[in-house]
């Protein structure tokens, strides 16, 4: 798997020629963290990819939202398993993952955080 680089506000790096592109191991954690940031019904060829943020974030069970994250990691291209995954949310709409998970190029572990509030 070969994708082109992004920075830290999501915009794609030119001017490096190969260099800026992720490939393999490197390509499917930012391909996780890319379909983890998408809302549900966002882009408008994709109207059933993404999470339903609006709805799931905030409630007092989390069970629907870890469920919906861990299919969004498990249907990225070239995950073949979760071996762990754990998630948390504060007040200001921030949002921790933490998660391994078994890849066709080897295994993964990566933890970030995303912010989903309004500023």
């Amino acid at each position: 798997m070969i994708v082109r680089s992004i920075d830290n506000v999501g915009d794609w790096n030119f001017g490096k020629g190969r260099n800026d592109y992720k490939r393999l191991v490197d390509a499917i954690q930012q391909s996780v963290r890319t379909r983890l940031q998408s809302f549900l019904g966002d882009c408008f060829f994709a109207q059933t990819e993404g999470i339903d943020w609006f709805n799931l974030l905030g409630a007092k069970d989390t069970t629907e939202l870890g469920l919906a994250i861990s299919a969004i990691i498990l249907n990225t291209p070239d995950v073949t398993k979760i071996e762990n995954f754990s998630f948390n949310t504060d007040e200001n709409r921030n949002v921790t993952f933490q998660y391994e998970i078994q890849t066709v190029y080897g295994t993964s572990t990566n933890s970030f955080q995303i912010n989903l509030g309004v500023s």
